[in-house]
């Protein structure tokens, strides 16, 4: 049997049934099917939407809200000087008295000096700004070279600290790059 053939077919029993049509109940019934199938592909795709755009601010404020504090390095303590007792040997009758100990003179802790860049605009065209917050995180040294700054390449996947300046919508408008010296 050809393709044509079974076209013609197709159109002579097309023909013969033109006269035979569906109760109204059924097509009623079937409409109802396909706006229920249709209903639950929109509260589907909203619910997959819904679930994709809370996945997304989790992510961004994981990402924003790991911001880690910088500790301080404190220099080594002054090694303390210990003693020992010893008890003193029975014929003994008095031992010497000890010398008086000096106390160790500690210098006080030096902060670390912070040094920052200036601020990079991470919008093109951003929405008027009342107010912020400026949140301390830890990047990729990489998101250094999206700004323009250079960056070794052996370094690229280290963490360094940087200041990013948040909008009152949520949106992050600015990044500078801390760096600490002693």
């Amino acid at each position: 049997m050809s393709e044509e053939s079974v076209i013609a077919a197709l159109r002579a029993l097309a023909e013969q049934d033109k006269e035979r049509e569906a109760p109204e109940q059924v097509e009623a019934r079937l409409l109802a099917a396909f706006r229920q199938k249709r209903a639950r592909r929109r509260l589907k795709t909203m619910a997959l939407a819904t679930l994709a755009a809370a996945a997304g601010l989790t992510i961004f404020f994981a990402a924003v809200g790991s911001h880690e504090r910088p500790k301080p390095v404190a220099p080594a303590p002054a090694p303390k000087q210990l003693f020992a007792e010893v008890p003193a040997p029975a014929e003994i009758a008095a031992a010497p008295a000890p010398k008086p100990v000096r106390p160790v003179r500690r210098q006080p802790l030096e902060h670390p000096r912070e040094i920052v860049t200036q601020f990079f605009p991470l919008l093109d065209v951003a929405p008027p700004f009342e107010r912020g917050e400026l949140l301390r995180v830890t990047v990729p040294a990489s998101t250094m070279r999206k700004v323009g700054l250079p960056v070794n390449e052996e370094r690229l996947g280290e963490r360094v600290y940087a200041d990013v300046l948040v909008g009152q919508e949520g949106l992050a408008r600015a990044i500078r790059f801390v760096s600490y010296e002693q």
